[in-house]
């Protein structure tokens, strides 16, 4: 019994040798797989890279969040000037690097395309509408200042409405009301 129990301790006491000896450079790049992880579990990085859970996590508080966490933004949070750049970097890549900016960037090559087709649409001009968008676009045009004609006339008349009653009531006021006689 005593034996399992320093077994027990001495395992303890070479996990703790064993962290203690990452040098922080594996670290670093043990929480950069861990957030640019994709769709692997945390337990799938935590075994492969020989640690645990726990260890992942507390690393990831204090060497994680500054460069990584530039790269694991949504593709859709960057800025127009961002999604050119990208655009712009991997059509200059060749075919067997595109692949590897792709995950640096945490991108997926859809981004890419789609955000190639929307310049070259804007730059096309027309803003890319076609025709029956264009009469969709102005029949919606119309029936909105139809609405805000008859809402300012709603309005309007609730204004006159509310003052109709406002009168009264202070001619009730001043003169009593014909109820009472």
């Amino acid at each position: 019994m005593s034996h399992a129990r320093t077994n027990g301790k001495r395992g303890e006491r070479e996990k703790k040798e064993v962290s203690q000896q990452r040098t922080e450079e594996f670290r670093r790049a043990a929480v950069e797989k861990f957030q640019s992880r994709g769709s692997r579990s945390v337990e799938e990085v935590a075994r492969v890279l020989g640690v645990s859970r726990w260890s992942l996590y507390q690393w990831s508080k204090r060497y994680g969040r500054a460069a990584v966490m530039k790269h694991n933004r949504r593709p859709g949070d960057r800025s127009v000037a961002e999604k050119l750049r990208a655009v712009i970097e991997f059509e200059g890549l060749q075919d067997e690097k595109q692949g590897e900016y792709l995950r640096r960037e945490g991108l997926q090559s859809e981004h890419i395309a789609g955000w190639k087709k929307s310049m070259e649409v804007g730059l096309e001009g027309g803003g890319g509408l076609t025709a029956g968008m264009r009469s969709e676009w102005a029949a919606d045009k119309k029936k909105i200042k139809e609405l805000e004609r008859d809402l300012a006339r709603k309005d309007r008349a609730l204004a006159e409405t509310t003052a109709l009653l406002v009168l009264k009531k202070k001619a009730d006021l001043i003169w009593g009301s014909g109820e009472n006689e």
